[in-house]
C-alpha cells in the first residue's frame, strides 16, 4: 500500500503536532521547527513514520503508527495504543504513546497514534549479517539473551486486572479457534497439513494457568536494540489476555531464528541457547516450563504465522492492496509447513 504522503519529504500534518503539544511533549515554539516525516522500512501491518526536525534524538523525535486500509491481519489500533500506555506504566521497555487520531480519512492514509522515538534498530534474523551479530553476542556473554528472557517475564508479570480493555481472557481452545477461523476465511486453497495441525492441537489441550498478558508476536525482530541491549519492545497489535506459554512456544520456532527454507541459527531467535532460555524463565517466574506445552504452542505459533501470511495473500488477490509484499508472503509458507510436520513428529 503506497502511503498518501510522499516518503522522505513529507510535512507532518498539523494534527500530529497538535497531539504532541496537547500531551506536553512539545510547546508552541516547537511548531516552528522544520519537522518532516520519513517512512521507515517494514510496516507489514502498520505503516511506520519517523517524525523529526533534523537528526532524530531521544525526546525530540517521534514515531507515528498508521493503520492502512488493508494489510496483514486487521487489528484494533485503539487497543494497541492503550496497551503501549499500560505496558510503559508497568516498567516494561516500550515507547511511551502520546495521543491517537481515530479518523480514517487522514493525510497519512489511515488512523494513527504517535509515540516516542527510541534509538536503535530491529534485527532481521533472516539476514545473515544480523543473525551472526546476535549469535556473537551470545558467545560474548549473552546480554541480549538475558534481556530477551527478562523482558518477556516482565510482560507476563503485569497484573491481568490492569488489562481489562483487552477483553475476556482467551483460553487454549479460543486461541486455536481464532486462527482456525482466520484460515477458513482467508485461505485460497485447502491445505491438509494446516488442517491436520489444527486437529492435532485440539487433542493436546494443556491444564490451564492464570491468564497473563500475551505479546502474541514476541521475537527479537520486534525489539529495538541500542548499544547491545534491548531498548524497547514494539508491535503489540496481536496482544491478548491468555496463556503466557504461547509466547514461549512462539519464540522457540526455528522460523524465527532465521529459517526460511534452509536452516537458520541453532539458537533460540539466534539470541540464546533454548534450554538456558527456559531455565531462566522458570527462575524469573517461579514456575515450571513443560516442553510438551511449549511444543503445542510452537505448532499454534506456526499456524498463526501461516494464517497471518494468508491474510496478506488474500488482500492482494482480492485487489484490496497493491503492496506486492502481500503476494510475496506465499514464499514463507512452505518453511512453516515443514516446521509443523517436524513439531508434530510426522
Amino acid at each position: 500500500m503506497t502511503a498518501v504522503v510522499p516518503a522522505d519529504t513529507a510535512v507532518p500534518p498539523d494534527t500530529v503536532l497538535d497531539v504532541l503539544v496537547e500531551a506536553g511533549r512539545l510547546d508552541a515554539r516547537d511548531r516552528a521547527r522544520p519537522w518532516a516525516l520519513r517512512q521507515l522500512a517494514g510496516g507489514w501491518s502498520r505503516h511506520t513514520w519517523l517524525l523529526s526536525a533534523g537528526d532524530p534524538e531521544p525526546g525530540r523525535a517521534f514515531v507515528v503508527r498508521v493503520k492502512p486500509p488493508a494489510s496483514l491481519l486487521d487489528s484494533d489500533l485503539e487497543r494497541e495504543y492503550r496497551l503501549y500506555a499500560t505496558v510503559a506504566a508497568a516498567g516494561v521497555p516500550v515507547p511511551t504513546p502520546h495521543g491517537i487520531e481515530h479518523a480514517t480519512d487522514t493525510p497519512l492514509g489511515g488512523s494513527w497514534f504517535v509515540m516516542d522515538w527510541v534509538p536503535g534498530s530491529a534485527p532481521v534474523t533472516w539476514l545473515r549479517r544480523d543473525r551472526e551479530a546476535l549469535e556473537a553476542d551470545w558467545a560474548d556473554g549473552g546480554r541480549l539473551g538475558r534481556d530477551l528472557v527478562e523482558t518477556i517475564a516482565g510482560i507476563h508479570a503485569i497484573p491481568a486486572a490492569d488489562l481489562g480493555f483487552l477483553g475476556p481472557p482467551r483460553s487454549y481452545a479460543d486461541a486455536v479457534d481464532r486462527w482456525a477461523r482466520t484460515y477458513a476465511e482467508d485461505r485460497l486453497v485447502r491445505d491438509p497439513v494446516v488442517e491436520d495441525a489444527f486437529a492435532w492441537l485440539r487433542e493436546r489441550e494443556p491444564d490451564p494457568v492464570p491468564p497473563a498478558l500475551v505479546h502474541g508476536d514476541y521475537r527479537i525482530g520486534n525489539t529495538m536494540i541500542h548499544e547491545g541491549r534491548i531498548a524497547a519492545v514494539v508491535d503489540w497489535e496481536l496482544a491478548y489476555l491468555g496463556d503466557p506459554r504461547y509466547d514461549l512456544g512462539y519464540a522457540a520456532l526455528d522460523y524465527l531464528a532465521g529459517k526460511f527454507i534452509e536452516p537458520g541459527s541453532a539458537l533460540l531467535e539466534a539470541v540464546c541457547d533454548r534450554d538456558w532460555f527456559f531455565r531462566a524463565y522458570e527462575q524469573l517466574r517461579a514456575t515450571t516450563v513443560d516442553p510438551e506445552v511449549v511444543r503445542s504452542y510452537s505448532v499454534l505459533g506456526a499456524l498463526a504465522l501461516i494464517c497471518i501470511l494468508l491474510t496478506g495473500i488474500r488482500t492482494y488477490a482480492d485487489g484490496r492492496t497493491t503492496d506486492v509484499r502481500m503476494a510475496w508472503n506465499r514464499y514463507a509458507v512452505p518453511g512453516l509447513r515443514q516446521d509443523l510436520v517436524r513439531l508434530m513428529g510426522w
